[in-house]
């Protein structure tokens, strides 16, 4: 039970940190995650294979 216990706070701490990173982020910083962000979604529901043997 304690390794499981140790995941979960590694998990919450993770989850701490990233947030408190997004939450100092400055105007371009922010342009530029969303760009990212965008660039990599989109590549996503694109896909990354040929649909053309399906």
């Amino acid at each position: 039970m304690r390794f499981l216990d140790a995941i979960g706070l590694w998990i919450r701490t993770a989850l701490n940190d990233g947030w408190l990173w997004v939450v100092t982020l400055n105007y371009q910083e922010w342009f530029l995650f969303l760009g990212i962000t965008s660039a990599l979604g989109f590549m996503c529901m694109r896909g990354f294979g040929s649909r053309s043997g399906y």
